[in-house]
């Protein structure tokens, strides 16, 4: 079963009505994370960046922008997403196909960014690791890692009754989380209707993990970042209910 397919023709909206606003999200990074703790910001790299959502508003506040996803189709909708707002003109950022455990992109950064919970799609803790190692490798002496995760105690909430419905003209997208081992199994079901006036269902498969906060804040640390917050996202206050969290980590 194929990800991100038909899926993407109703990824943007989907994403965005799951999470915070794109407004909140951005004024979030620019206030909160970059103007807090970097006083020049001139590159940013956003590892797993999608369909560029983020990065389109990154760019139109002056940044300096690149992202790299293991998903052509996602490139592919980033790219043309990312053209129409420069108009073809492609300077003020680049896009690559990679693997956001191994990638060596010789150049140093100033932010790395990995949004939407997206580490969370690696499901081996080696994988983890290798994330941390290459998000150091590629950062500049004091320059910030920020990503965010769904925690365990979400992941068990939504596996317990989900199921979530969304409309769009006649066709409906239908998500729902199943737990296999350690794995939580979002189920993709697309009901499109055919100029036959019959329906046609396409399903994909996305998958995820989480780990403990304390072993994270220990690989963090044992790969010499700093880390400088852990946030709640929705509420400021880490607690053990807390369902999205933040870490803000720098490269000592």
């Amino acid at each position: 079963m194929k990800t991100y397919e038909k899926f993407l023709e109703y990824y943007d909206e989907i994403v965005r009505g799951m999470n915070s606003s794109l407004e909140d999200e951005i004024d979030f990074l620019k206030y909160d994370v970059i103007e807090n703790y970097l006083s020049e910001t001139k590159n940013i790299l956003e590892l797993a960046c999608g369909t560029g959502t983020v990065a389109k508003e990154l760019i139109k506040s002056g940044f300096s922008y690149t992202g790299l996803d293991i998903n052509q189709n996602m490139l592919a909708k980033a790219e043309k997403n990312l053209n129409s707002l420069n108009k073809g003109n492609t300077d003020g950022f680049k896009l690559i196909l990679g693997d956001m455990t191994n990638f060596d992109l010789k150049k140093e950064f100033d932010l790395i960014l990995c949004n939407y919970n997206s580490i969370c799609h690696l499901l081996s803790w080696e994988d983890w690791q290798k994330f941390f190692k290459n998000s150091y490798n590629h950062l500049k002496k004091g320059g910030l890692l920020v990503f965010d995760i769904n925690t365990i105690f979400e992941f068990e909430n939504i596996t317990r009754d989900f199921a979530q419905f969304y409309n769009f003209g006649e066709n409906t997208v239908c998500l729902e989380m199943f737990k296999k081992g350690k794995v939580y199994e979002w189920l993709i079901k697309i009901f499109e209707k055919q100029d036959s006036g019959d329906y046609k269902l396409f399903e994909e498969v996305v998958r995820e993990v989480s780990f403990p906060i304390n072993a994270i804040k220990k690989e963090l640390q044992k790969n010499n970042f700093e880390i400088l917050e852990i946030i709640d996202y929705h509420y400021g206050q880490l607690t053990d209910q807390s369902e999205r969290v933040y870490f803000i980590c720098k490269k000592k």
